[in-house]
């Protein structure tokens, strides 16, 4: 291959002299400024001058660089001098302020200081008399460094005394936050709180929870999982939601695989409590607001009795879903609790509760004369759980058209072949349990057999009113179908 030839212009680089004669032309740089001579010096003062200015009170002939000289670089075994200065901090607030930060940062950081922080002298000269007691910030400031002269979790209980976490804390009272004791103080929280015994506390222990490296999240919840019965749990229900946040198995970046085993068991209790809690409140409020309901007797006995048969399955439910008609959420007003949703008007005077068992799903009707308990299989109907569970459009007579599923009846003696029904799906009562809530003592015994069979004679009775509810739910059931058929609906 031949490649034609370049052609390239002549190249002639520019001689130094040339750059020289350029930059005479852009005109001479003006001369440096001329700098006065100092003609009277200030001349540093010396320790004993200093010295003699705070012995006979002239403090405001001393420089913040005086005092920064003094409690730097004087007050080494001087124990003299370091009372003096403590003294002239009550008048001088900057002063106390730098005081007292070093003091909180030589406490809070011992075992770990890389540098002199303030003289061991102004740490052993200094006396709480420095702080004003009638001073909010002066009191608690008091508080702080006694803590930390003692064990981490003394800044624990002051913190939450407060409510606040402990690095909070230092920081409003404008003290560094970033101490060794601090970090070690929210380690001490969850034992804290458990020893406390005080559930107004439990926002604190949440945000000092969010506050902890993942690794002390996980020792803390573990601690608090296996050390606040699922019955105290109940009553938490936002330390219950961020644990179910953080280590609920089928939530994303869990780190349910992390917690011991007892732990986890205590989870699914605590969880089932919570919701049960949420059950048990609003068949409460039910009652309470009876006024404005107007409910017969015997469906006031019907909601204690579905109250009571439930408690014992509390540690089971991983979700529930209450809803209410129109009526009832006008009854309840301000009282109405933020996790309750409506039922579509049916014509249907019932509230429902829907509880999730994990591989089953069951539907309880609180009241009414063919009220029932419906039980679905989940894996049997994957789309069932979106429309128990997630529509907005649900109503009592949908719920009865859902397909396939088992029923149960509210009629006599309901409680004990309710109580084996359910075993047959292998869904148990709360372990340990040796006597059915809600049960008159001949009944309510649960050994390895269950509940104990009834008489012949209440056998007898319950037969008959069994036949007579039979009858009513296969009406319901038909009106329900019809309706919905009507309407157009696609339950």
């Amino acid at each position: 291959m031949i490649f034609s030839s370049l052609s390239l212009p002549d190249f002639s680089p520019l001689k130094p002299s040339e750059l020289l004669e350029f930059s005479k032309s852009l005109g001479k740089e003006p001369p440096p400024p001329i700098i006065p001579p100092i003609t009277n010096p200030i001349k540093p003062r010396t320790f004993e001058e200093i010295l003699k200015d705070i012995e006979t009170n002239k403090i405001d002939n001393i420089s913040n660089l005086e005092w920064i000289y003094l409690v730097y670089f004087n007050s080494d075994n001087n124990f003299k001098l370091c009372q003096l200065i403590w003294n002239v901090a009550k008048q001088k607030q900057w002063l106390k302020n730098r005081l007292l930060w070093n003091l909180v940062l030589y406490y809070g950081n011992e075992g770990k200081q890389t540098k002199r922080i303030i003289s061991e002298s102004l740490v052993n000269s200094f006396s709480v008399d420095v702080l004003d007691r009638k001073d909010h910030k002066d009191l608690v400031t008091i508080k702080i460094i006694e803590s930390l002269k003692k064990d981490p979790a003394d800044l624990a209980k002051l913190s939450l005394t407060y409510k606040k976490t402990p690095k909070d804390l230092l920081k409003t009272y404008q003290l560094p936050h970033w101490i060794k004791k601090a970090e070690d103080a929210l380690k001490a929280v969850a034992k804290v709180f458990v020893s406390s015994r005080d559930l107004q506390y439990e926002s604190w222990l949440v945000n000092c929870l969010e506050e902890m490296l993942s690794e002390d999240q996980i020792k803390a919840t573990d601690y608090l999982l296996t050390n606040i019965s699922a019955e105290i749990a109940g009553d938490l229900p936002n330390l219950v939601e961020w644990v179910k946040l953080n280590f609920k198995p089928k939530n994303s970046n869990s780190k349910w695989h992390q917690l011991s085993r007892k732990a986890k068991e205590a989870l699914r209790k605590w969880i089932g409590a919570v919701n049960y809690k949420d059950f048990e409140n609003i068949v409460e409020l039910l009652l309470e607001r009876n006024d404005e309901l107007n409910i017969p007797d015997w469906e006031k006995n019907q909601l204690r009795k579905r109250k009571d048969f439930w408690a014992n399955y509390s540690d089971c439910f991983e979700r529930i879903r209450i809803l209410l008609p129109q009526k009832s959420i006008n009854a309840l007003g301000q009282y109405l609790p933020e996790n309750v949703d409506l039922l579509i008007e049916d014509d249907s005077d019932t509230e429902v509760c829907i509880f999730d068992f994990g591989d089953w799903f069951i539907v309880e009707f609180f009241r009414g004369e063919a009220s029932e308990i419906r039980l679905f299989n989940h894996s049997q109907n994957p789309d069932l759980e979106q429309k128990l569970f997630g529509s907005s459009h649900v109503s009592v007579k949908c719920l009865r058209c859902f397909k396939p599923c088992k029923i149960h009846d509210h009629v006599f003696c309901w409680q004990t072949y309710c109580e084996k029904w359910l075993k047959l799906s292998n869904i148990l009562p709360n372990e340990g349990t040796v006597f059915f809530k809600g049960l008159p003592h001949k009944y309510g015994r649960y050994g390895s057999d269950g509940l104990p069979t009834p008489s012949f004679q209440d056998q007898q009775k319950r037969n008959g009113k069994l036949e007579e509810w039979e009858n009513k739910i296969r009406k319901i059931e038909s009106e329900a179908e019809e309706y919905v058929r009507q309407q157009g609906w696609q339950c």
